[in-house]
């Protein structure tokens, strides 16, 4: 059976099927070949799920501290199964969303596993189908990495994916890697009660954030009783007495035993492309990654490349804009990335949020930088929220005043680091900000405040 289409998509994550809409706004007849499910990784077992779990363990949070507000409530602890089925029923409702919208916009969907055979070829190598397009988006996301320790595939070892899918509860987790994923987790799960060590080869988590907000997340975790082990190596897993994990580690003092019930690896992604047939048509990949220019044009033309498999960027927001800027690019036009503009934001009990550069990266680019920050324990609602520890750092360039990153911590985050996006992606200069007026009382007020600290007026410090 051969068909043939104006574009083939191989992947139905978030860069696959909002290229694949995107393509049929623009009048191309669009399949996708999805092998799981549509939604890919971020709807079906990552962010959606987490941020759901994350609503759940900021609740218990709440009813824990209910008394600093004066409400007598008294917390009797969680119901897992319940959580589970929550967190269930919010993916399932957006998946359907997915479907639907497929539905609505004449995408065809095709279940099975895609293989390139050759120029405007796609092969589903579980039915034989043979598809025709003369464009193809590869957008086949990516999948937990694991390194080569001894012990990582044994019992009790989980990747994000089974940790989403467990119908219990451990009384200990370790988490191996202190990135956003393991950060994550570790936060939700000691919310739940869990106790959690993370262990970190680098000298601190977060690595790719902003110092401060990295270093209010290790206080954080501190102040919860998260054990935080950094600078150290995991040399091997194995079983323990009554089940339990024996992680063997390797730190600067020296070598260390954790113990733990169930282990948890993040320690990053790693693309799908095993069985695309790459190589054969001499597509160029990096360290493993699809190769891609800021058109998300691949070395071969007629074939594009978004979302995780290219390794720029594993947030869902930004496969949303690869997959629309590849697509748009399809059908002549000249659509650029700009990936300093695409914002980050963390979940850990108090919200991280960044975009832009961050002050050490901004030097070693050679800026002439000046800082500002406002710490929210002056901002008015933050003070009525019973959450002042957070703060936003401005990064600008010193002649120009133009804004060159915002990071922040603190209530609406992951929200709030829009305005910062919006900012760097219309080269905003701090002046800009301080002709905006922001509401009083806000969180938002912070991001002129600092603004107004790094050009040496600030008010409310």
């Amino acid at each position: 059976m051969r068909e043939k289409y104006d574009l083939i998509v191989i992947g139905g994550g978030p860069a696959g099927y909002v290229g694949a809409i995107r393509a049929a706004q623009l009048g191309m007849r669009t399949m996708i070949i999805e092998k799981d499910r549509l939604g890919g990784t971020c709807l079906n077992v990552g962010c959606i799920p987490t941020k759901a779990l994350f609503e759940s363990a900021m609740a218990a949070e709440t009813a824990k501290r209910a008394g600093l507000f004066g409400v007598d409530v008294e917390y009797r602890g969680i119901n897992f199964a319940e959580i589970s089925a929550r967190k269930d029923r919010v993916v399932a409702g957006l998946a359907a969303g997915v479907k639907y919208l497929m539905k609505k916009n004449g995408v065809h969907v095709a279940a099975g596993s895609a293989r390139l055979t050759g120029p405007g070829k796609v092969e589903d190598t579980e039915t034989g189908a043979v598809y025709e397009g003369d464009r193809i988006l590869i957008a086949a996301g990516s999948e937990n990495a694991l390194p080569p320790v001894p012990g990582f595939d044994g019992r009790n070892v989980l990747g994000s994916t089974e940790l989403l899918r467990a119908p219990s509860l451990p009384r200990s987790l370790a988490v191996v890697g202190g990135g956003v994923i393991g950060c994550e987790f570790a936060g939700i799960l000691r919310s739940f009660g869990v106790n959690v060590t993370i262990i970190e080869l680098q000298p601190g988590i977060l690595a790719n954030m902003e110092r401060e907000c990295a270093d209010y997340a290790e206080r954080e975790f501190a102040a919860r009783g998260v054990r935080l082990m950094t600078s150290t190596k995991v040399k091997a897993v194995e079983d323990g007495a009554d089940g339990e994990k024996r992680l063997l580690c390797e730190a600067d003092h020296g070598e260390e035993i954790v113990y733990a019930d169930w282990v948890l690896t993040a320690v990053g992604r790693k693309a799908r492309t095993s069985g695309l047939g790459l190589e054969a048509l001499g597509i160029e990949t990096d360290r493993g990654f699809i190769a891609v220019n800021d058109h998300m044009e691949t070395s071969v033309p007629g074939i594009y490349a978004a979302g995780d498999v290219t390794g720029k960027s594993f947030l869902a927001h930004a496969a949303y804009a690869e997959g629309s800027v590849a697509v748009e690019n399809m059908m002549g036009g000249n659509r650029r990335m700009n990936y300093r503009a695409v914002p980050s934001a963390v979940f850990v009990n108090t919200e991280l949020g960044s975009v832009g550069l961050r002050e050490q990266e901004a030097r070693a680019m050679g800026y002439d930088v000046i800082t500002g920050s406002a710490a929210l324990s002056a901002n008015g609602k933050a003070l009525t929220m019973e959450s002042s520890g957070g703060f936003v750092k401005v990064v600008s360039e010193r002649k120009n005043h133009e804004i060159l990153g915002i990071h922040m911590a603190g209530p609406a985050a992951s929200e709030l680091v829009t305005v910062g996006a919006g900012l760097i992606g219309m080269e905003a200069l701090m002046e800009d900000v301080e002709n905006a007026i922001y509401p009083h009382p806000s969180i938002s007020e912070a991001i002129r405040e600092a603004c107004m600290a790094a050009l040496g007026r600030g008010v409310h410090m």
